[in-house]
């Protein structure tokens, strides 16, 4: 396959994923104003502290066995043994999640004081109410995974995200009646999201019972988890890392510095957004087109656009992350005025998901000749900076050195992981075009902070102009790359 021809197909697929994605996850850019407009700080901490042990227990539901269904399932032949791989893992997920979620619904009462600390008391919130409605949120969740990383696995990423936009419409829906109409507080992200998922549980029955859950193979299970297993210490690193500084804040800060800081977190998240469309469809991908002559070379060229397009969403959210904020619709701003301090994380967030993106590129070439330890060594790693700079961070900045302390992990991780792939899959990366894209891209946005620019919103959307052009004098597009960029910019500014 042509280098043009595979990267429009990932292109294409990523397309699809990401509208999908960016459609189901605008439901928490939606709710932004609900919650930051009706919600204290202290109490929208103590949903994001909820919401980060939601997302770290996920990972023990699952304990690897996605990752071994993915790489197993691709490259098996398909009819018998691709079945056989998905009934052995779907099984396996359904009778564990049933025990650690008995275990965890009956051990509530116990793990509220553990979780949370004595500030979140007088908020006012049935911590383990709240505890018992996330378990059930597992469930349902952990029960519909496999059938939803067969859709992945099979490139059928219109019904994938067709399933997810519905799961997030209906989340959108609930969390307006149970919070605006129904008045439950915080409680009723959480009702909203269970029965979301649940519902999302009931339209992936016919994918289950088409491809059957019998019996799991416990010699295919042992295999799953073998390669599958290395990579829990690495989910749950990459967990904590997005989410565990709400816990440090919480502890060395306030709770209402989680709130503030989740707000601006939860903005930064577009980023996350686009790197996650580059994700869902990377992994098929990077997997499949392992096997062609030239992968090395394509995986150098998908590294430099997909750096190309994250940078240029930096500059343009943080250009005008004030005025996004604070943009009014019918009365409401994005953030509730409480919350406006939280754009100044913003810019970081979405670096840490940039270096991100690089981590995710690296981290195919251990993948594919199935050096998951040295992933997760570096994910830990990784972690173990993040807890550092927080502790040292948080005590002099609160939610802007949790910020600076995850961009930093992070970037450390992408550097680890691009050490050790390249020692064992060597990639040609474009390094000259890419420090072009660094030295340009980093002067403009220095730039944008000085005084002139900040003043007038319209002297930043003419320097924002005028970044292609920087690019273009300083030789980072190729000849074919560069016809095509003056044309584009032809029918802009001709037109």
């Amino acid at each position: 396959m042509s280098l043009t021809k595979s990267i429009t197909r990932l292109l294409r697929h990523s397309a699809v994923y990401g509208l999908g994605h960016i459609l189901n996850r605008s439901v928490g850019f939606f709710l932004l104003p609900l919650y930051t407009h009706l919600f204290t700080q202290e109490a929208y901490g103590i949903a994001g502290l909820a919401t980060t042990y939601l997302t770290v227990l996920t990972l023990l539901y699952c304990y690897g066995l996605d990752a071994g269904f993915m790489r197993f399932y691709i490259l098996a032949e398909e009819g018998e043994e691709r079945r056989r791989i998905f009934s052995s893992a779907f099984t396996t997920l359904l009778g564990s999640s049933l025990v650690i979620s008995f275990l965890l619904y009956a051990a509530a009462p116990v793990l509220a004081p553990l979780l949370f600390s004595q500030a979140a008391i007088p908020v006012g919130v049935d911590l383990v109410h709240m505890i018992r409605l996330i378990v059930g949120i597992l469930f349902c969740d952990t029960v519909a995974f496999i059938p939803l990383l067969l859709l992945r696995a099979e490139e059928k990423s219109s019904l994938f995200i067709l399933l997810k936009i519905s799961n997030g419409m209906v989340n959108l829906v609930l969390n307006v009646l149970f919070i605006a109409l129904w008045h439950q507080g915080v409680a009723g992200i959480f009702y909203a999201n269970l029965i979301s998922s649940a519902l999302l549980l009931v339209m992936v029955l016919p994918i289950i019972l088409r491809n059957g859950w019998r019996i799991p193979h416990s010699n295919l299970v042992r295999q799953l988890l073998s390669f599958g297993l290395p990579f829990l210490p690495t989910g749950f690193a990459i967990a904590l890392l997005d989410s565990g500084d709400r816990i440090l804040l919480e502890r060395l800060d306030s709770v209402a510095a989680v709130g503030v800081y989740n707000a601006g977190a939860k903005v930064g998240m577009i980023m996350a957004l686009l790197v996650a469309a580059f994700r869902f469809a990377w992994q098929p991908y990077f997997l499949s087109t392992s096997k062609d002559q030239d992968a090395q070379t394509i995986f150098a060229r998908i590294f430099t656009y997909i750096l190309l397009t994250c940078v240029a969403l930096f500059l343009v959210v943080s250009f005008f992350i004030d005025e996004l904020v604070r943009l009014r619709i019918a009365g409401y701003s994005l953030l509730g005025e409480s919350f406006w301090a939280g754009s100044q994380v913003v810019p970081l967030i979405m670096l840490a998901y940039l270096f991100y993106a690089m981590y995710l590129v690296f981290e195919a070439a251990l993948y594919l000749k199935g050096k998951s330890g040295l992933i997760a060594l570096v994910t830990l790693a990784g972690l173990a900076v993040n807890i550092l700079a927080n502790i040292a961070l948080i005590p002099q900045w609160g939610p802007t050195g949790a910020a600076w302390a995850r961009a930093l992990a992070y970037a450390a991780m992408a550097l680890g992981l691009l050490f050790f792939s390249q020692k064992h899959y060597y990639i040609p990366y474009e390094w000259g075009r890419l420090v072009r894209l660094a030295l340009v891209s980093s002067g403009f946005y220095l730039l944008a902070l000085t005084s002139p620019f900040q003043t007038y919103p319209w002297a930043r959307l003419l320097l924002l102009s005028a970044w292609p052009f920087g690019l273009l004098v300083s030789g980072f597009f190729l000849p074919g790359e560069r016809e095509k960029l003056r044309g584009f910019l032809s029918r802009i500014f001709v037109h």
